[in-house]
């Protein structure tokens, strides 16, 4: 007697997990593209400047910034492996969307089931968050892979019997790495092991032994920080920050499915089953009904936190430092929804699965669409800017900007090995005689003492392109020596 599948058999069994696999590397291909975006701005200059740093002064360097220090060294590590090319910068986060997207096929797949794996890929893979921050020269796409990463292993330790010395590792180290990239995504990760505690004094009081552990080991190795991370919010609360304002609630909402009609009826519905799974309980394991909740409370907590500290001392919260908490709130929602409609009849579960995660695509195609016909119409601008200095640079000749953040970092950044310089002064603006200069100006023509500069020193305009750098509009004014 043969133990062999049918070839029938066999396609239901292996066709789900073939379509899964096709969805999400369908997902990383058209992700994937944002990685060639030329149109880097100031946080991003920001990252490369530090990578010019050595190993040991990025820490010095970076503790007069607002952030911590390990996305850094993730970039560094990825510079020195594979070169300084401009999408090398954008590869090192998108790191991270590849490592999201394989724990979701290696480990909520088997957790959750298929289709709890397919909404939170349908909810974070195509996202206009996803595609902005998984690509950015910055750290929030790492932040949101490791606070989900230790939102899971919690959940695991709660959902086996007894639970495996790896996930308290996973959750200890998991924690600690989302921590020395944002402190927004530390104190998501705090969310995280204040659920995990409660739920533990409640209902597995075992686990408090390996919590206590792990929180102790947390706040030891994060101690050589803490001092540093302290300085940072006294400076902040004193008035050392430059943001002057908050963002709406809306923007920080709108990053959950996007900001079409469709996609607050995505947010509402998912939010309300969330709820619903949470208060309706049946025969779910708990565990996932804590995930849930865990899912909820960083996702509640990390902006309520940010909105009262900056309500009551100054403004400190971005719409982006809900991104870390993001990775876990999808994956809540996503668990909720499927654990609802698996208590439908037998002959509405499949209806109502391909209903509710063709609202979700619905909702977040056309913004994605958008922001990729956005990335081709910025690469082409940008690319021409660059090109026009390219085809008509010569030795002796000089870049000059006097637009605010087009500074010499940008300039070394998209004119390598120029004479190149910032300023205001049209003195230090001239080039070298006989040289021609490359003027990087507003969105209006050099006048007043600007024409006068330039004219006294026998250059005429030749002819000007429109440019985009550091992510502002600006014109590049071509003088040369007058005949």
């Amino acid at each position: 007697m043969s133990n062999s599948l049918s070839p029938a058999a066999a396609v239901r069994r292996w066709l789900p997990d073939v379509l899964l696999v096709a969805f999400a590397a369908a997902m990383t291909i058209f992700a994937a593209q944002f990685i060639t975006s030329d149109n880097f701005w100031l946080d991003d200059f920001f990252s490369i400047e530090m990578v010019g740093r050595s190993w040991a002064e990025i820490p010095a360097a970076t503790a007069g910034d607002v952030h911590p220090p390990l996305y850094y060294y993730i970039l560094k590590l990825f510079v020195s492996v594979l070169g300084s090319a401009h999408a090398v910068y954008r590869i090192a986060s998108f790191a991270s969307y590849l490592l999201t997207v394989g724990m979701a096929l290696v480990f909520f797949r088997p957790a959750f089931g298929r289709w709890a794996a397919f909404f939170f890929l349908c909810l974070m893979a195509p996202g206009t968050a996803s595609l902005r921050y998984f690509t950015e020269a910055r750290m929030y796409g790492w932040a949101l892979f490791f606070v989900l990463l230790c939102g899971f292993a919690a959940y695991r330790l709660l959902a086996d019997a007894a639970p495996k010395r790896r996930w308290w590792v996973t959750l200890t180290l998991a924690g600690l790495c989302a921590g020395y990239l944002h402190y927004f995504a530390l104190l998501a990760v705090c969310f995280v092991y204040l659920a995990l505690l409660v739920y533990a004094a409640w209902k597995r009081r075992p686990l408090l032994k390996g919590w206590g552990i792990a929180a102790a080991v947390s706040v030891v190795c994060y101690l050589p920080w803490a001092v540093v991370a302290a300085g940072h919010l006294m400076q902040q609360a004193t008035g050392g920050f430059w943001l002057q304002q908050v963002p709406e609630l809306s923007e920080t909402l709108e990053m959950i499915v996007s900001s079409q009609l469709s996609g607050w009826a995505a947010l509402a519905l998912l939010g309300l089953g969330c709820v619903v799974y949470l208060f309706w309980p049946r025969d779910e394991a708990p565990a996932r009904r804590w995930l849930t909740a865990a899912g909820l409370l960083a996702a509640v907590g990390v902006p309520a936190v940010g909105y009262a500290a900056s309500a009551l001392l100054r403004p400190m919260y971005l719409s982006r430092y809900f991104f870390p908490a993001l990775g876990l709130l999808w994956l809540a929602m996503a668990v909720a929804a499927d654990g609802l409609i698996r208590r439908l009849p037998r002959f509405g579960r499949l209806a109502a699965h391909i209903l509710l995660a063709a609202l979700v695509l619905y909702a977040m195609y056309e913004p994605a669409v958008t922001r990729q016909q956005e990335l081709e119409q910025t690469n082409a601008v940008v690319a021409q800017a660059v090109g026009y200095v390219e085809d008509r640079i010569q030795p002796g000749d000089k870049v000059y900007s006097c637009v605010e953040l087009v500074d010499d970092r940008v300039l070394e950044f998209y004119f390598p090995g120029s004479d190149h310089a910032a300023g205001s002064d049209p003195a230090t603006a001239l080039p070298e005689t006989g040289g021609s200069l490359f003027l990087i100006f507003p969105e209006e023509d050099p006048a007043g003492d600007w024409a006068a500069a330039l004219e006294g020193a026998g250059l005429q305009p030749d002819s000007w392109q429109g440019a985009l750098l550091n992510n502002q509009w600006c014109r590049i004014y071509y003088y040369v020596p007058a005949a």
